[in-house]
């Protein structure tokens, strides 16, 4: 199969030892290039139309108790409101459809580096906060509309390379409050592959609490990007999920300057973004996306006397 650039490895996925979808296969009118993933099922299929484009796929749905298309029909107003979320940085969904009785998501190909990636590599704090500045403005835009993302984590950030910089693009916005429609109503039995859910390291206590979730929660997960951008980890790095998520709710994050001793760019206003964005009390923190910003930008700009990245 020809490159994309996409991050991703080609993989036959496979459901109960049977390919879910296989090269060559027809859903709708799209064709199957191959499945998108790394190592693991998560549902996702790099497919062409009828004009040669490339888009990725999606089902989140699985069969839902025999229903035929009723119910999963009862889902398309929401997938196909999400298409109204138009923004810059974030993926475009370009179609949502039924076919045999599930329900289908189309999306941009994104043809970049996921963040997840950029920071093994190594980020100059000020790109980390040029990358956050940008994720902030997808929040905003969709916090407008009523969306809050509930997993933020790197592996939904996608790096796009521009000239002289990278065009930030966030995947998933909105797939979580379909997916909590269904799981509500049929249970994660009813789920297709890896869906949107939060990674313990990203988690607010809210979350961790099992309390509603706002537009700070989102801030709380893009604070902990930013720490783990101008560390190279996150606050509480832990491989043991249930730890990480009781150190979210009881233990304060480690000070910038006690990860980097000594480092030029851990000024009070880096310090003071990082801090209200990862305050454990919502109250706390930023109130919006672009207050956060806002905060962002007198980071940036307190970093002005040093030497380029």
């Amino acid at each position: 199969m020809e490159s994309t650039g996409v991050e991703f490895a080609v993989a036959q996925v496979s459901y109960d030892g049977e390919p879910m979808w296989k090269p060559g296969s027809r859903i709708g009118r799209y064709r199957v290039l191959g499945a998108l993933g790394r190592g693991e099922p998560d549902g996702l299929f790099e497919v062409l139309d009828d004009a040669g484009r490339r888009f990725v796929l999606r089902s989140p749905i699985g069969d839902l108790e025999d229903s035929g298309d009723a119910v999963t029909r009862r889902y398309l107003p929401i997938a196909d409101s999400l298409r109204a979320l138009a923004h810059l940085n974030v993926v475009v969904l370009f179609d949502v459809f039924i076919d045999n009785s599930q329900l289908f998501l189309v999306t941009e190909c994104v043809p970049g580096r996921i963040l997840a990636t950029a920071i093994n590599t190594g980020i100059g704090p000020r790109q980390a906060l040029m990358i956050a500045r940008q994720i902030l403005d997808a929040a905003a835009h969709a916090h407008a509309g009523g969306l809050v993302h509930r997993s933020f984590q790197p592996s939904k950030i996608w790096l796009v390379a521009m000239t002289g910089w990278e065009l930030v693009k966030v995947a998933e916005f909105g797939l979580s409050m379909l997916i909590d429609e269904v799981v509500l109503e049929f249970g994660a039995g009813a789920l297709i592959g890896s869906q949107p859910r939060p990674a313990a390291a990203y988690m607010a206590p809210e979350q961790v609490l099992g309390r509603s979730v706002d537009a700070r929660t989102d801030l709380y997960s893009i604070g902990v990007m930013l720490f783990e951008m101008l560390t190279g980890r996150p606050p509480f790095p832990d491989r043991d999920p249930d730890l990480v998520q009781q150190l979210h709710l009881r233990v304060p994050p480690p000070r910038l300057h006690e990860i980097c001793p000594g480092a030029p760019w851990c000024t009070p206003q880096v310090v003071m973004l990082v801090e209200t964005a990862l305050a454990k009390d919502r109250e706390a923190r930023y109130p919006t996306a672009l207050a956060m910003q806002g905060a962002v930008d007198e980071a940036f700009a307190s970093l002005q006397r040093l030497p380029p990245e």
